[in-house]
């Protein structure tokens, strides 16, 4: 695979990936309702609309990250940034995609690390639902980290590349 379709199977996956994640907030707006409706206008309160709302919202959040990692959409503060020069650009560019890549690479191991601990004891929420969303999330936190693994060595590819380039 050369390295551009790498980078573009990449950004296709964050962006359908992230297209579809964004919708698990409408989802919590919906059970919300829900909930406010039974709750208040029927007396009825549910006991899953909670739990499921942050599991949903957690999700969301924790699929936000290779999504925005792959756009280096960061908040960042660019006043120095800006008033550097292409070359140095470049450095600080390189530099900052060697701390990420050792700060994913450390991520993705503790990330798998807790997803396995919690796989081998199938950790569940604790509460009257008692369903498995600690396990689910931290293997998705797990997936996650490994892509923004790769997403990382593409960066620092295009980043090497791009340095070359630079007089």
């Amino acid at each position: 695979m050369r390295d551009g379709s790498v980078r573009q199977l990449l950004e296709r996956m964050s962006d359908g990936v992230g297209n579809a994640a964004s919708y698990l907030f409408l989802i919590i707006v919906v059970i919300a309702a829900y909930e406010v409706v039974m709750r208040y206008g029927f007396d009825a309160p549910t006991i899953w609309v909670h739990e499921l709302s942050v599991a949903l919202a957690a999700t969301a959040f924790v699929i936000g990250g290779p999504v925005v990692h792959q756009r280096r959409q960061h908040i960042a503060i660019t006043y120095f940034y800006e008033r550097m020069s292409p070359r140095v650009r470049a450095v600080a560019a390189l530099l900052q995609t060697l701390c990420a890549l050792g700060f994913t690479g450390l991520l993705t191991y503790a990330a798998g690390v807790q997803a396995r601990q919690s796989l081998e004891v199938m950790e569940t929420s604790g509460t009257a639902l008692n369903w498995p969303i600690p396990v689910a999330l931290k293997c998705l936190l797990a997936v996650c980290a490994g892509v923004m693994l790769l997403q990382t060595l593409v960066h620092l590819w295009g980043d090497l590349a791009y340095l070359g380039d630079r007089p």
